[in-house]
């Protein structure tokens, strides 16, 4: 017999269909004026929520949403904890296992600056100030957990503003995603052994121990060995089943049971989905498509309901403190914003590189949020500090992206136009592979210039197998940086059958632009990258581009939009 009764169902699905239903529409309004669409999810929440729903018909408010034992209130626990399990997946999805490997000494550095400065920052306040955070003494899961909250990143809001500025295939944005992945990796780490402090109530250290070595194992064999058994499972269900049901069914399971471990092991569910994210988003046999049709039915169903959640049971009226939103914001900005403009630096960028670097890794968004949600559920922090977190969250998804652009906006811009040549042009592509693609693209640059052709393909070919640079609408952008060279050079490739970039909407790619640049001016290749992806916004612009005949009719067909963008 079914423990809801008719009522309860009824209620249920009202519930569900009230939070899905705002938060779409609300999110879409904020996505309209270029904010994240998490924003406006948060909203509803808040709307639906104690804050103006509960204060206006309090009745009404506690039909859909009730608390305690009812079955409705554990239903709707059961979705927003899938919710977040599920949200946790798509941010490892995100990222490339052996880009961050190849990064090296950069990353490290970005990386360790990024969460040893913050968390130090923002321990160092509960520390001297516990009255701040309504505790009479120093709580070690308290600093520890305002020191992570303060450190991590918001990885996937990271992943599609870099996306949106198209800067997700450069150099710049492989740093700052791998940084954001090695940082969030020890944040969750850390705080996963946090949550067996939480649980035990005293510092356990036999206990501690288990957690953390059980936790370090399981990281270990999920980015190894099964990274390993799965890259070798997704072909067989790529031929063996429907596409993509096969892969998002398998990517699922993978996610439930990588949870499962890490909440046995005494750490977080949400750390296993993480890690499974990571594991099977690194398969080379993972194709942008497949990967943006999993995130796609995540973002739009199961991570809704918990951004919903979180002012479902919070009264953000009532618990607001201006003094602890002007602390975590200072200490984002001062700790976290400063150290890794600063780590920029010492890992080569220049000046506005780094404060855009500082900019991106600033934001502390869904992560952040997510954090607060644990811990206040877990009744380590309040309804202010939870406030706090979410509001400085917010706060910094939204100034990110602005922030980026503006660093990046360049002093002496390149003219685009100009960097077209004739010499490094071909009209008709044979080649039916990327490989080949970039091979037949390199030797236009044998006797026209110095560079070797062969070590340039090399390393555009390398720079492919780390991050597929198909960024869709028909157009590719394979590139690199090239020792010896002083200024840029664009060899243009146009495909009349087009060749598998593995763009995210699984078009092939027509138009390529093989962009390569002296090592250290990252300015031009993001520069090149911006001006790209402003001329091929309009479809109209697109295909008068796509139908040219010649070099000189794809130059004349690009300069209108080129101006026009001026």
């Amino acid at each position: 017999m079914s423990i809801f009764n008719k009522n309860d169902i009824i209620i249920l699905f009202l519930s569900l269909a009230l939070m899905l239903g705002l938060a779409k529409i609300i999110g879409e309004l904020f996505t309209r004026m270029k904010f994240p669409s998490v924003i406006g999810e948060i909203l509803a929440g808040i709307i639906l929520g104690p804050t103006i729903l509960g204060r206006l018909s309090p009745d009404i408010y506690t039909l859909f949403f009730p608390t305690g034992d009812s079955t409705i209130f554990i239903a709707l626990e059961a979705f927003i904890l899938i919710g977040v399990v599920f949200l946790l997946l798509t941010a490892g999805l995100e990222v490339e296992l052996s880009s961050v490997i190849k990064q090296g000494k950069s990353v490290a550095i970005v990386s360790l600056l990024s969460i040893i400065i913050p968390f130090t920052i923002g321990a160092g306040v509960v520390v001297l100030f516990p009255r701040l955070f309504n505790a009479d003494k120093v709580s070690f899961p308290l600093v520890i957990f305002i020191g992570i909250s303060l450190s991590v990143t918001a990885l996937p809001l990271i992943a599609k503003i870099l996306l949106n500025l198209k800067l997700f295939h450069s150099e710049f944005g492989m740093l700052i995603i791998a940084s954001a992945v090695i940082t969030d990796l020890i944040g969750w780490l850390i705080f996963s052994v946090n949550i067996q402090l939480l649980e035990t109530g005293s510092i356990n250290f036999y206990a501690l121990v288990k957690t953390l070595t059980l936790t370090i194992i399981i990281a270990a064999l999920a980015l190894t060995v099964m990274r390993y058994l799965i890259n070798l499972t997704l072909p067989w269900i790529l031929a063996r089943t429907e596409w993509p049901g096969g892969v998002i069914t398998f990517t699922i399971i993978i996610s439930l049971i990588l949870s499962a471990a890490a909440e046995s092991a005494g750490s977080h569910a949400i750390l296993g989905a993480f890690l499974a994210g990571i594991a099977i988003g690194d398969s080379r046999h993972l194709r942008e498509q497949t990967r943006n049709n999993i995130t796609q039915f995540i973002d739009n169903i199961f991570a809704p309901l918990f951004f919903v959640s979180i002012g479902l049971r919070t009264d953000f009226i009532a618990n607001f403190n201006p003094l602890l939103v002007i602390i975590f914001l200072a200490v984002i900005f001062t700790g976290k914003f400063g150290s890794t403009a600063i780590s920029g630096r010492l890992a080569g960028f220049k000046f506005r590189e780094s404060m855009a670097i500082g900019a991106a890794m600033s934001s502390s968004g869904a992560m952040g949020i997510i954090l607060g949600v644990v811990a206040l559920r877990y009744g380590l922090i309040n309804g202010e500090i939870f406030e706090a977190i979410i509001l400085t969250a917010v706060i910094t998804s939204i100034t990110s992206g602005p922030l980026i652009k503006y660093f990046l906006r360049p002093v002496e811009k390149l003219n685009f136009i100009d960097l077209l040549d004739s010499r490094f042009y071909i009209g008709n592509l044979k080649a039916a592979d990327p490989v080949n693609a970039i091979k037949s693209m390199s030797k236009t640059l044998r006797s026209k210039t110095s560079i070797d052709c062969e070590k340039a393909a090399s390393l555009v070919i390398e720079r492919e197998e780390l991050m597929s640079t198909g960024i869709g609408q028909g157009i590719a952008i394979p590139n690199a940086k090239i020792e010896g060279l002083t200024k840029p050079v664009i060899v243009v490739a146009k495909s009349e059958a087009g060749v598998d970039f593995n763009s995210i909407d699984g078009k092939l790619s027509k138009l390529i632009f093989m962009i390569l640049t002296p090592v250290n001016d990252h300015q031009s290749q993001i520069q090149i990258l911006a001006d790209i992806s402003t001329i091929f916004q309009d479809k109209k612009t697109r295909e008068t581009i796509f139908s040219s005949k010649s070099f000189n009719e794809l130059v004349a067909s690009i300069k209108p939009a080129y101006s026009k963008q001026k």
